[in-house]
């Protein structure tokens, strides 16, 4: 199941083929590359990111990043960094969290809730859509490259 279009849909029906999404999208990834993970209240972004960190070699957990705004993950080869702006109040409180020196073209930054920093955020490599409609989920996955 790798990706290959600019845009495809994909029915997730299980854990294993969010999972499987994940383990394929890691392989695209490139140093600088920024991901958004959008979608409402639960609809599995945080899981996701969650199964793609590990996938990329996080060995530790992996938790939301809901209080602290983000958190950085180191690995051999790249350096992640997971962000979660559903608190943010204002996009501008990201200069505040030092918003220039996490996008410094070398982390891979994953980004819930990306509508509340636009503006100031840098625009996607990668726009992934989570949707739950009556218990029933779809990833819609868009290459920016």
């Amino acid at each position: 199941m790798k990706i290959m279009s600019e845009t495809e849909i994909k029915p997730i029906n299980h854990l294993d083929e969010l999972q499987a999404v994940a383990s394929d999208l890691i392989s695209e990834l490139n140093s600088g590359d920024v991901i958004y993970l959008t979608g409402e209240l639960g609809a599995g972004k945080t899981t996701f990111a969650q199964y793609l960190l590990s996938e990329g070699g996080v060995k530790e957990h992996v938790k939301s990043p809901t209080y602290n705004l983000y958190e950085t993950y180191q690995t051999a080869s790249l350096c992640y960094i997971h962000m979660d702006l559903y608190r943010l109040t204002d996009p501008e409180e990201l200069y505040f969290l030092g918003i220039e020196e996490l996008v410094d073209g070398h982390n891979v930054l994953l980004v819930e809730w990306p509508e509340k920093g636009l503006g100031v955020m840098p625009k996607p490599d990668w726009l992934l859509e989570f949707e739950l409609k009556n218990l029933n989920r779809t990833l819609t996955i868009t290459s920016k490259k």
